[in-house]
């Protein structure tokens, strides 16, 4: 009988060995993809967590949509108490609203603001980010102080008074006043009477009645600015009923406001433009809608 060589054995057990080397390496290398796998899987559902919990803490969050601030109020409506300000770009958490306002909570102001003045949600975070970068919520409402606010409009109310009861210069004034007299004079060239005062709040209503109090200002400064420019009329009805320039006088609509009264909001801005408010600079002209200008709520200055 012929005898098999060792060495066909030793051949046959290396080859063996090496196969199962081979699966175990196999194995080995299997179980570290499938653990990179799951490691990169859970990062991923860590992230997207992360991502949806941060879009959560947003959902119920506003941000002031506006060039300076926008007035938190202590009810749903324009005429209510400004009880705090919003800085653009500050956030404030949305707890109910009310027709067109949102009631809102931020910093110590709890309060009522209008809805057409801030974005909400992703947009709200954006905006924030982008002017006070990302990071917690650090910008909130400024507290506003009533006392000092009514004594203001107290004193610009006086201020109107005092001018309207003012005794007009007489017409055989002294050829020698000096320029600074003049120049005062030329400055108060309109004259707060009762009229005045109706006629400015009547067409700030009804180009801006809806528009927040720096809106209703900058029209009534337009008007004051057409009236010193020396390209429009020089006096407060001539410049409003000017042909073709606003729209509310040839509608009826200017009528029908000065003939039931202006809101007390547009009284309180065209006192406050008659002492001197601006909010658009020197600006002759407005539309509705967004443009080329210095926009404030729903309009454009330019």
């Amino acid at each position: 009988m012929m005898a098999v060589p060792a060495m066909a054995a030793d051949v046959t057990e290396d080859d063996q060995n090496i196969e199962v080397v081979q699966e175990a390496e196999q194995t080995v290398d299997e179980a570290d993809v499938q653990d990179e796998s799951e490691v990169q899987e859970t990062e991923v559902q860590e992230d997207a967590q992360a991502e949806d919990a941060q879009d959560s803490s947003w959902s119920d969050k506003v941000a002031a949509n506006v060039l300076t601030y926008a007035n938190i109020r202590e009810g749903a409506d324009v005429s209510s108490q400004c009880i705090g300000r919003l800085p653009s770009g500050a956030v404030a958490t949305v707890v109910g609203n009310d027709e067109g306002w949102l009631q809102v909570t931020s910093g110590e102001v709890n309060g009522y603001i209008r809805e057409d003045l801030v974005v909400s949600g992703d947009e709200a975070r954006n905006l924030y980010e982008a002017m006070y970068g990302a990071g917690d919520i650090s910008a909130e409402a400024v507290t506003v102080d009533a006392e000092a606010e009514a004594a203001a409009a107290e004193a610009a109310a006086q201020a109107s008074q005092v001018s309207a009861e003012a005794v007009q210069p007489e017409q055989g004034q002294a050829a020698e006043e000096t320029e600074a007299d003049s120049s005062q004079a030329a400055a108060q060239e309109v004259s707060v009477s009762t009229s005045d005062l109706d006629l400015m709040a009547a067409i700030i209503e009804c180009e801006a009645g809806g528009e927040s109090y720096e809106g209703k200002v900058g029209v009534g400064a337009v008007i004051m600015n057409r009236i010193r420019s020396g390209e429009f009329p020089n006096t407060l009805s001539e410049v409003i009923y000017q042909s073709g320039q606003f729209e509310p006088t040839w509608t009826g609509k200017l009528s029908n406001v000065l003939s039931r009264g202006a809101s007390e909001a547009c009284y309180a801005a065209a006192q406050d433009v008659f002492s001197g408010a601006n909010t658009i600079g020197d600006r002759l002209f407005f539309h509705a809608g967004g443009g080329s200008g210095l926009t404030i709520g729903n309009q454009t200055f330019y």
